[in-house]
């Protein structure tokens, strides 16, 4: 697709350099409009039609006529500015395309208010609002979809009625609601990093997954690749910096050569890591820096052959073609612990947990932090995500809000958890619960913690032992949570 056939947002996306605007009392309904035309326009054309077949005066209101006016006076100025301004495909072309993968598109009048979740949590009558409706057995479930809060002018995705109890009441949960303008650049984001791509619904997708629509969710893609080395410089460089005072004269300048790679291809095939996957491209592209811990008690991996092979309890078992193992990114400096995945502790999917007394997958494996392992023919997976396996068990909640290891949307882990420090839980941006956190996230919360000064930097990298991480539940545990994203 051509990207001049689009009309340019560059300037409207939310980023950390362009805000959502905090000096309105509604919804930035220009913003948001533009957004959301965008992400039609991107549907329309990615379906092979002319962008200027698209009738830009086909809105919420001329589509539905009486039955959305009479809905006029219970919509704050500002939402109704933005259904009066967001296109909608034609009503009388072919069937229209779902909005985004995680939403089909606006709700019609008679389902546009969210009257039950209102009831349930005691909101004011007309506060929630149903602005897109879920995408059916996708993914989605009736109940489900993004819901616009009238008093606060914030949004926030449920693929289903069970997510409710996470993010509402909207005040006791005010960091999992955003601005809708945030939500649509989040999804943009999702389309310009090719995790979310676009093609004509009778062309496959490229792992034989379920499309919706259009729409394809790819198990990872070379631009977030290319963002997680850049997280891993950024990791290394901050390390770097604080070693640099520790070194003897002698030792702390050397002539400029080539760094090596974090594992070099002969040893990524000698431990039988797929190609192409996420784990063979981070681990093959990111840089091999001259300390040794990359974190509290966690070693980068083997650069020998034999032993990083050695280090893989998962690469070389039998697996369905459409599975990627999980790989061991940084294992634990004692070897000897083992973090416990006996039956609901397992985070990995169905070919690497033992279903069986016969089974060949260990039940005790190496602690450390793996890549994520998925099945590419089933839509929301991430192999760019991680899981971090501690060789002993969290407490979560111990009865008080001041300590207690939780997930990014605010909750607990579950008591004797292994494998959910860092994790996201509820997604506000819309997805499925158990997709993990990415790799690029973890390695920038951590270059926080080093730059901070809450990790210590000694001659051979990050300090401590892997108890450290036992500090998630006590009144630190601020610090060992991940902030609400895609």
């Amino acid at each position: 697709m051509e990207v001049s056939q689009l009309p340019n947002v560059n300037g409207l996306l939310v980023t950390a350099d362009n805000p959502a605007r905090a000096d309105l009392l509604g919804m930035d309904y220009a913003r948001c409009a533009a957004l959301h035309n965008y992400l039609v326009h991107y549907a329309w054309v990615s379906e092979g039609r002319a962008p200027d077949s698209l009738n830009g005066n086909n809105t919420f209101f001329t589509t539905h006529g009486a039955a959305a006016e009479a809905l006029r006076p219970r919509l704050r100025p500002s939402l109704a500015a933005f259904l009066a301004t967001a296109i909608l495909p034609p009503a009388d072309g072919p069937e229209p395309a779902p909005f985004f993968f995680w939403a089909n598109g606006l709700s019609d009048p008679d389902d546009l208010f969210a009257d039950q979740a209102a009831d349930l949590f005691d909101e004011p009558v007309d506060n929630l609002v149903c602005l897109y409706f879920p995408n059916i057995g996708q993914g989605g479930e009736s109940g489900g979809g993004l819901l616009y809060h009238q008093g606060c002018h914030r949004a926030a995705v449920f693929m289903h009625m069970d997510d409710y109890d996470y993010a509402l009441p909207v005040e006791a949960h005010p960091s999992l609601w955003h601005p809708l303008e945030t939500v649509l650049s989040n999804w943009i984001e999702l389309i310009r990093l090719g995790k979310v791509t676009a093609s004509p619904r009778d062309m496959p997708a490229l792992f034989a997954s379920e499309k919706i629509g259009l729409w394809e969710w790819r198990p990872y893609s070379e631009a977030q690749v290319a963002a997680c080395v850049r997280a891993w410089d950024r990791l290394c460089e901050a390390i770097e910096a604080r070693i640099l005072p520790l070194l003897l004269p002698t030792s702390a300048t050397t002539d400029a050569v080539e760094p090596e790679p974090l594992v070099a291809p002969y040893a990524l095939d000698a431990a039988s890591v797929p190609k192409p996957c996420f784990a063979r491209a981070f681990l093959s592209r990111a840089r091999r820096p001259q300390f040794r811990c990359i974190a509290p008690g966690l070693l980068l991996p083997s650069a020998d052959a034999p032993e990083f092979a050695a280090s893989q309890s998962f690469t070389r078992l039998p697996r369905d073609a459409q599975a990627i193992p999980p790989v061991c990114f940084f294992p634990a400096a004692r070897g000897e612990l083992k973090a416990d995945l006996t039956g609901l502790s397992n985070p990995f999917c169905n070919n690497f947990r033992a279903m069986s007394a016969d089974s060949p997958v260990p039940t005790q494996v190496p602690a450390g932090v793996y890549s994520e392992s998925v099945e590419r023919n089933v839509f929301d997976n991430a192999e760019e995500g991680f899981r971090l396996l501690l060789p002993y068990g969290l407490e979560g909640d111990r009865g008080a809000a001041s300590a207690g290891a939780q997930e990014s949307d605010g909750s607990f882990v579950q008591r004797g958890a292994v494998a959910e420090l860092f994790q996201h839980g509820y997604k506000p941006f819309g997805g499925d619960y158990y997709r993990p956190q990415r790799l690029e996230r973890l390695l920038d919360h951590w270059c926080k913690l080093v730059d901070q000064g809450i990790w210590s930097v000694g001659s051979q990298g990050v300090e401590g032992t892997i108890d450290t991480f036992r500090e998630a539940d006590t009144t630190h545990w601020r610090d060992y949570v991940i902030s609400p994203t895609w």
